[in-house]
């Protein structure tokens, strides 16, 4: 049984011990969130440089690979943007965009990029 002194204390300790809990869940979820954008970031710049560097590949190859893979994974990344250098013999494609927030207006970006050797007959 509880002393008349700590009579009432369960909110307060509830206040005290839960906001830190909750802060601390919503740094690990929106960490899970910026995780998840780089990797599906990183998949797509590495599919669009996979496309972009196979033999005989036509110039929008790359680009449209990327996006047709960001387009079926879906709403992890935010405002994708694809861009692709080549330097005739080696191919890079940068995927850029946002992650997903928990807190409107808070905002987290993201780039990944991948490269690769041009295939290519030599002598």
């Amino acid at each position: 049984m509880k002393a008349k002194a700590d009579r009432g204390s369960g909110p307060v300790e509830f206040a005290v011990l839960g906001l830190p809990l909750l802060i601390i869940t919503f740094i690990v979820v929106q960490a899970a969130f910026v995780f998840y954008a780089r990797s599906t970031a990183l998949a797509a710049a590495t599919q669009g440089a996979n496309a972009a560097r196979a033999y005989n590949a036509s110039a929008g190859a790359g680009p449209t690979k990327a996006n047709d893979f960001l387009t079926r994974v879906g709403g992890g990344l935010r405002n994708p943007s694809i861009t692709m250098t080549s330097t005739g013999t080696e191919v890079t494609m940068t995927v850029t965009g946002q992650a997903q927030t928990i807190i409107p207006g808070l905002t987290f970006a993201v780039s990944q990029s991948a490269s690769g050797p041009i295939e290519r007959f030599t002598s």
